[in-house]
């Protein structure tokens, strides 16, 4: 076996263990959204760059008054990160996480990017599915 041979096949098996701990990872923020799915409306948003500081994935969960009850936050730099309760949104509206600078100002930028995705995701899912009870009901 060539020297060549040896470094593709270390490559390969580098990449593939990277893979596998980055799909153990995925399952495991997937587990922890399961239990944010029982309180409320969910929804993921990122935020961040993917080279830049690296990206954060805020998942938020609502009650009927559109007031967030509590909150996941996924962040670093390896597969080997896990999420984390958030806790600077619980209690705001998504109107207050959307439009105001006030909320989360102690969280890193790109978690508070997130955060605003996630909770512009849910505000247009609610939107919706008003319009599609009006109109389901007006036939």
């Amino acid at each position: 076996m060539t020297n060549l041979t040896r470094i593709l096949l270390v490559i390969a098996a580098m990449w593939a263990a990277q893979l596998a701990l980055a799909y153990l990872q995925a399952k495991r923020f997937q587990s922890d959204l399961r239990g944010l799915r029982k309180q409320g409306t969910v929804a993921v948003g990122m935020g961040g760059r993917r080279y830049r500081g690296g990206r954060a994935f805020v998942a938020l969960t609502v009650d009927e008054n559109q007031v967030i009850l509590d909150g996941l936050v996924l962040r670093g730099f390896t597969v080997f990160a896990k999420s984390k309760t958030l806790h600077g949104y619980k209690g705001f509206s998504l109107d207050d996480i959307i439009s105001s600078d006030r909320v989360g100002v102690n969280e890193p930028n790109k978690v508070r990017e997130a955060a605003v995705m996630s909770a512009q995701h849910i505000k247009d899912y609610l939107s919706r599915s008003e319009q599609g009870e009006k109109s389901g009901r007006e036939d």
